[in-house]
């Protein structure tokens, strides 16, 4: 009778140790699999209209994309994530304020326009335009829908050669755990 259940604890043991090394393999997996194919659930996650979840994600995670291999475009990940368009002197950066993480692109200044900012919110929805008048200091913000279509042009201008470049669809799909994950972030009941 001892030594019956002697060998069932064993037995016990050894099911329940089983099970928590293959759940520790599922949980390395699946974070592995979410942070390796990012970029194709960001671009395929239902998302609000006005938001970008590929340029909130690839931001987020620029820090372990390794060095850009893209002509023009250069990372710094040293403090605040950003992408340098050296083409045109367009920054996309990620800061942080108090409240949350927001994102800004940074357009070179014109004449009239100093510090050229274009300003998004956690989502990537764009949500104000910023500068400097020139002839009197002033600060002015712009929230008209040709600054979106600026805005959004200058994102997709750096966005989407990344994506191109570095969308792979993964062998296992895990869209919906993904999704289930971020969505709420775009939607538009932030």
């Amino acid at each position: 009778m001892i030594k019956r259940t002697k060998t069932m604890i064993k037995v016990g043991i050894t099911i329940l140790a089983t099970a928590i090394i293959l759940l520790g393999i599922g949980a390395i997996y699946i974070h592995h699999n979410l942070s390796t194919y990012f970029i194709y659930y960001a671009r395929h996650i239902p998302h609000a209209e006005g938001t970008n979840p590929e340029m909130v994600f690839i931001l987020d995670h620029l820090d372990s994309m390794g060095e850009s291999t893209i002509e023009g475009l250069r990372y710094d990940t040293d403090g605040n994530n950003s992408i340098i368009n050296e083409k045109n002197s367009l920054i996309l950066i990620q800061s942080s304020s108090s409240e949350s993480v927001q994102y800004e692109a940074h357009a070179e200044g014109t004449y009239e326009e100093y510090y050229r900012t274009y300003q998004f919110d956690k989502s990537g929805k764009f949500y104000s335009y910023y500068y400097q008048k020139a002839d009197v200091w002033k600060d002015v913000y712009d929230k008209s829908d040709i600054r979106k279509q600026e805005a959004q042009g200058y994102v997709d201008e750096v966005i989407n050669p990344i994506v191109e470049k570095m969308e792979v669809k993964p062998k296992v799909n895990l869209q919906w755990l993904f999704n289930k994950k971020y969505q709420k972030r775009f939607t538009l009941n932030n």
